[in-house]
């Protein structure tokens, strides 16, 4: 054998062994060097030092409901890993990464800060077989387990807790509806899936200070929203320039023109947050809506005071 045959196979073997070889991979399961993408764009300080230490969960679509999700293997562990990265990174808060319904039992939800419903969809209130076996205590039924956990997220909120919800979280539990009252809308579509326009409403406030007081671009899943939405219910933060976006595209359902994209809203002595953005990955390495969401769980937590009253 030549000395170049010689040398060729072990290299050949050594190239295998390399293709053979398992991804680095973040405990969400997408690939490390996102995780590491993520981590460098993500801020690196708070906006506001927190009052006390803070502990956040991050819900995702339940295991029993996840094959169903449209959203599983890219928005939704990146998300995640967006979520806890920007805990970790910047001591906002602890995040606790979870798709566990049994954080929602009343004895347990009050170790919360600030829940972000990190594109939780389907009908994620009603209990799976592995939640029930947890949740026993709630009642002998799915139906009385159900009722029991979504009066504990409502008086959760109400009694001063918050909330941050984006993307398809607002497609979520249609059966409940003053699930979306509580959001604040509900999904009815997605019209764009492309660069738009976004206004700024608000130039001033501190929640859209990511933005440095300016209309913008962005390309992601466009959503419009039906009822119960009213602005007048609730304070448009960021909502489509019609002027600087494609208006001939079809699906289009609402006549009024008004696309809101983000806003926020009170709930008893609680906070919600809620944004249409999250479904592009490369929405999670994006240093300035990685500042507008970890902003977002700051106002939920009580950390960021910021208006929730509908502007008139």
């Amino acid at each position: 054998m030549s000395a170049c045959r010689a040398g060729l196979l072990p290299a050949l073997l050594a190239a295998c062994a390399l293709g053979a070889a398992e991804p680095a991979l973040a405990p969400e399961g997408i690939p490390k060097h996102r995780e590491d993408q993520i981590r460098a764009a993500a801020p690196a300080r708070v906006r506001a030092t927190p009052e006390k230490a803070r502990r956040v969960l991050i819900f995702s679509t339940p295991a029993h409901l996840m094959d169903d999700d449209p959203h599983k293997g890219y928005c939704v562990p990146y998300g995640a890993c967006a979520m806890r990265i920007l805990g970790e990174k910047t001591g906002a808060y602890t995040p606790v990464v979870s798709d566990d319904l049994a954080h929602f039992a009343p004895d347990r939800i009050g170790r919360f800060d600030a829940i972000v419903l990190n594109n939780a969809c389907g009908a994620w209130i009603t209990p799976g077989e592995a939640a029930m076996a947890q949740l026993a205590a709630l009642g002998d039924t799915k139906a009385a387990v159900e009722q029991a956990l979504r009066k504990s997220l409502l008086d959760y909120v109400a009694g001063g807790g918050g909330l941050v919800a984006y993307h398809f979280a607002a497609g979520a539990n249609r059966h409940w509806p003053e699930f979306a009252e509580l959001l604040g809308a509900a999904f009815t579509g997605h019209p764009w899936n492309e660069e738009v326009g976004v206004r700024n409403e608000e130039p001033d406030n501190v929640l859209l200070a990511a933005f440095g007081g300016k209309d913008f671009r962005l390309a992601d899943e466009i959503y419009e929203f039906g009822p119960p939405y009213d602005r007048a219910k609730l304070r448009v933060l960021l909502s489509i320039d019609t002027s600087a976006t494609d208006m001939n595209v079809k699906w289009i359902r609402r006549k009024d023109g008004d696309f809101a994209q983000a806003w926020v809203k009170a709930h008893g002595k609680g906070r919600v947050f809620y944004t249409g953005f999250g479904h592009r990955t490369e929405i999670w390495w994006n240093p300035m809506l990685l500042q507008f969401y970890l902003d977002a769980i700051q106002f939920a937590a009580g950390d960021l005071p910021a208006e929730t009253a509908p502007r008139k």
